[in-house]
């Protein structure tokens, strides 16, 4: 038994109210940390995704996602992105690029964090007016 989110439950059973919450399944529930490891897996890294799983717990966000600057990247910002707030970067945890914070981001701190970097909103909804 593991303590996680403030009741005992086992990592087994974190994973399925994950699943259930989000509507998202992966075949692992890491990901490979070198070239090496990826290539010993014997189940390729995979998910399965629910795009209209809707969720009435988090309501949309209307402004542009912050993506990642590396152009073969453009991965989006979110709560596994390593984050310093006294240099407003943050790393992208695909391909490891440190990225500026855009100007309207300038009072982010570990206490007034954006939507998604909080871990509880994993799953986030945008709303782009162009």
């Amino acid at each position: 038994m593991v303590l996680l989110n403030s009741t005992m439950t086992t990592y087994e059973e974190f994973i399925q109210q994950s699943e259930e919450r989000d509507g998202i399944r992966f075949t692992w529930n890491v990901w490979p940390s070198s070239r090496l490891e990826a290539t010993r897996l014997v189940v390729p890294v995979a998910c399965l995704y629910q795009p209209l799983k809707e969720r009435y717990d988090l309501p949309p966000i209307l402004y542009e996602p912050v993506q990642c600057t590396r152009n073969t990247c453009r991965a989006i910002l979110n709560p596994m992105c390593q984050v310093d707030y006294r240099a407003k970067l943050w790393v992208c945890n695909f391909c490891f690029q440190r990225n500026p914070f855009p100007p309207q981001y300038s009072a982010i701190s570990e206490h007034h964090q954006p939507a998604e970097l909080i871990p509880s909103f994993s799953t986030i909804e945008y709303i782009i007016y162009r």
